[in-house]
């Protein structure tokens, strides 16, 4: 691979993975619960690939730190580098909560692999939010481009694991305690995260941060609520919060990711323009959690005798889960006009090459 190519391979890229993993789970989801069969074909199709393009990018990025070092630094200092690193844990627990849906609940050798991925991601996830906030109160210039809301991902993939606490808790019933408490202290750190880093995501783009790359990333508060949601209703579960009131703050959360569905639907639609950017990843894992939470949340209402109000939230999460696919193609589609670009990029000579070649045909340059 041309050394230009390669350089290109930063933790950007990972959101492709992501995108795809979550593509899968929310494609599951409209195949149990519509009963449609051939779509968990699908959905495990999806699996695969996001499996297959996550462990590629994985030795690509690698190879990119040892072919370029000082890219490991730079990228160490560089607040967007350091917040888009954190979609590796999150797709370390999108992978095991998607095959869980497709494989079931795991056994023997597997709940230890399950077990290894939920704590790794969780470290990995907490180090960078921690890496994250040492940069925030130590670099002497933040420009308003550093404030996106993709410093929003190293807080809500610390509270991701919930997705996996459930079947952690069942396969190894010793470690429930410990799960549950870390479920609990990740929602607190998400939570309280959410709310400073995601005031400076929303100043900093209101007032300077207008691009087009930046569009698609403003989704991420509809991914961190909607995380939320599902943290609450797990504690409730497991009898750390009153049913009652986790299903009334699990309605207000999602109130909140719809209408932020909708503002990003019609801000979306007005910005997009042209050639898509990369960033158009950022809609997949947001909105298939949102999917997630609208079932979870309509289940419940639902079993309280609220069977109009499960209706509403329930059609809601379909039209959103409907539009995934096309958003997954569209983000393809965005990849390729970008590896091209890149590729003709990296094969175009340098201008020191040019010289070169010039004055060994004894041309003047």
């Amino acid at each position: 691979m041309p050394p230009k190519l390669l350089a290109a391979f930063s933790s950007e890229w990972f959101s492709v993975a992501l995108g795809t993993t979550a593509t899968s789970v929310a494609v599951y989801w409209m195949s149990a619960l519509h009963h449609i069969p051939i779509l968990r074909w699908v959905g495990l199709a999806f699996l695969i690939i996001g499996a297959t393009s996550f462990a590629v990018i994985s030795v690509l990025w690698a190879a990119r730190g040892l072919a370029f070092p000082d890219l490991i630094g730079s990228d160490s200092r560089n607040l967007n580098r350091v917040s888009f690193t954190a979609v590796m844990p999150l797709e370390m627990i999108a992978l095991g909560t998607a095959l869980q849906l497709y494989l079931g609940t795991p056994r023997a050798a597997f709940a230890e692999l399950l077990s290894a991925d939920y704590f790794a991601a969780f470290a990995v996830s907490m180090s960078l939010s921690v890496l994250e906030g040492y940069l925030l109160y130590t670099r002497k210039e933040i420009s308003g481009g550093d404030l996106t809301y993709a410093l929003m991902i190293p807080p809500v993939s610390v509270s991701t694991g919930v997705l996996l606490a459930p079947s952690l808790v069942q396969i190894a019933p010793g470690l429930a305690p410990l799960a549950d408490f870390l479920v609990a202290g990740g929602l607190g750190v998400s939570f309280m995260l959410f709310i400073f880093i995601g005031s400076l995501g929303l100043a900093a783009h209101v007032r300077e941060v207008r691009t087009p790359e930046s569009i698609p990333v403003a989704i991420f508060p509809v991914g961190v609520s909607s995380i939320l949601v599902i943290n609450i209703l797990f504690l409730s579960s497991i009898g750390f919060i009153q049913g009652k009131l986790a299903l009334m703050i699990a309605i207000a959360f999602w109130g909140f990711e719809l209408w932020n569905v909708f503002v990003m639907t019609a801000v979306s639609a007005a910005s997009l323009r042209g050639r898509p950017p990369m960033s158009v990843w950022a809609y997949l894992f947001p909105l298939t959690i949102f999917w997630v939470s609208s079932i979870r949340i309509s289940a419940l209402l639902a079993s309280s005798g609220y069977s109009l109000p499960s209706m509403i939230v329930i059609a809601a999460g379909t039209a959103v889960a409907v539009a995934i696919l096309p958003l997954w193609a569209y983000s393809v589609y965005a990849s390729a006009l970008l590896l091209r670009w890149l590729t003709s990029l990296s094969r175009a000579p340098a201008p020191a090459d040019v010289v070169a070649e010039g004055e060994e045909g004894g041309k003047s340059p």
